[in-house]
């Protein structure tokens, strides 16, 4: 065996033993949630059934293949190269064992799976019921049809504490691949969801304070099965904004920055994915990129250096940075240039609704949806048309307008965040 057979031979053998070492390590995390009774056992019943039998059999064909390797490597390569080779083997561990988990186990996915699971949309448009408050068969039938990534519920879906977990566990079992379970529950609310009235957040200027309030939402969010808050608001408001009165931590982005970090913490320890929204902010049309820097980009900076899941680009269109009125949830300069690259982005990037008039009136359903995944988007956030926009994507990738790799990127981080949730 030559020199580039085994430095080939050692980078399968790496990959493989990542990959094990990947479930290894949601197994154990596994085993330590239902210890601490942070995790159903019916939803770790449903995951091993999903994907058992085919880690088990990946796990078994490696151990066979590593095994039949290493008897003839012994024979064919000199004692001091296999030492060598042995030593470098085994002291390099996954550097990220849950994406190496997460490449494995999107293989069994279809391209129409994926591009289902990109749309988070409500209930009622995934079934066609007026108002969806239990989960039958109508809901089975939809999420076998378009295995879509998420649903977002709101106060009408909402009757008592008991049926609304019956229904989002009824949803859980219908559903192939984990799903978000999202609403929008902000501090300071009434008693939405059935929970208790905190602090607004124009009235908490202490972290302790963010924590608290966020740590009892997600703590009652989190006992139903919601896995995504659709909050905090991570804009800064002037004083005279009657739009988001008593829902921002204030107007100076620097005050604001720590309590909008502290509030993403207290959500996403209890396993509930917070969700900034919106990037970048209301009144920031004809700001400068330089001003947003100085400014609202701030409270993004220090919640992506902490660790915040998703974040939510406003169908606002910031002209001031890009030159034209592209709404920023289609924008590739604002997702792609500023997020991404600028900010560093590496999470889940969210549309704002895109069955809002500033979207519908320029775009058709099939538009949007494309526009805002070329734009660099991850999930598209209440299509005005279900049906029409899955198809107009499915349509976009078979023409090669986009490729199969932008899908799967987007995906991947989708089901890197899914998965985090489920281990905590």
């Amino acid at each position: 065996m030559n020199d580039e057979q085994i430095k080939r031979e050692k980078r399968r053998r790496r990959r493989i033993r990542n990959q094990v070492l990947a479930y290894l390590t949601l197994a154990v995390l596994i085993v330590a949630a239902l210890a601490g009774l942070c995790f159903g056992v019916n939803g770790v019943v449903r995951y091993v059934k999903n994907y058992n039998n085919k880690v088990n059999e990946f796990i078994a064909e490696a151990e066979s293949s590593m095994a039949a390797e290493l008897e003839n490597e012994s024979a064919s390569v000199p004692e001091s190269t296999q030492m060598v080779y042995d030593e470098e083997y085994t002291a390099e561990p996954s550097e990220d064992p849950l994406g190496e988990l997460v490449t494995t186990l999107l293989q069994d996915m279809t391209l129409e799976e994926m591009v289902s699971g990109m749309f988070l949309v409500t209930p009622e448009a995934l079934t066609g019921v007026q108002t969806v408050v239990k989960a039958g068969e109508s809901t089975q039938n939809a999420l076998i049809e378009k295995p879509v990534g998420g649903l977002i519920y709101s106060a009408k879906n909402y009757r008592s504490k008991e049926q609304f977990e019956e229904m989002l566990q009824n949803t859980k079992g219908f559903s192939k691949y984990p799903i978000f379970f999202a609403v929008t529950a902000e501090c300071g609310e009434n008693s939405s969801f059935g929970i208790e009235r905190t602090k607004k957040a124009s009235e908490i200027t202490k972290t302790d304070d963010a924590s608290e309030a966020y740590g009892a939402i997600a703590q009652t969010l989190a006992s139903y099965g919601i896995n995504m808050n659709m909050a905090p608001v991570s804009e800064i408001a002037a004083d005279d904004d009657h739009n988001l009165a008593g829902r921002t931590f204030g107007s100076d982005a620097a005050l604001a920055a720590p309590l909008v970090n502290a509030s993403v913490q207290a959500l996403q320890e209890n396993g509930v994915s917070a969700v900034l929204q919106k990037f970048p902010g209301t009144g920031t049309e004809t700001k400068t990129l330089e001003e947003l820097k100085n400014s609202e980009f701030i409270i993004y900076e220090t919640a992506i250096k902490n660790g915040v899941d998703c974040i939510m680009v406003s169908n606002v269109n910031s002209k001031g940075v890009t030159g034209d009125e592209t709404p920023d949830s289609l924008s590739n300069v604002m997702i792609t240039q500023v997020l991404r690259e600028s900010l560093g982005f590496d999470g889940v990037v969210i549309t704002d609704a895109l069955d809002d008039e500033a979207i519908t009136k320029n775009y058709t359903p099939e538009e949007a949806a494309v526009a805002a995944i070329e734009a660099g988007a991850d999930v598209l956030y209440r299509p005005s048309d279900l049906e029409a926009a899955y198809n107009g994507v499915l349509k976009a990738v078979q023409d090669g307008k986009i490729t199969k790799e932008r899908i799967y990127e987007s995906v991947y981080r989708i089901y890197k965040v899914k998965y985090k949730n489920t281990v905590l």
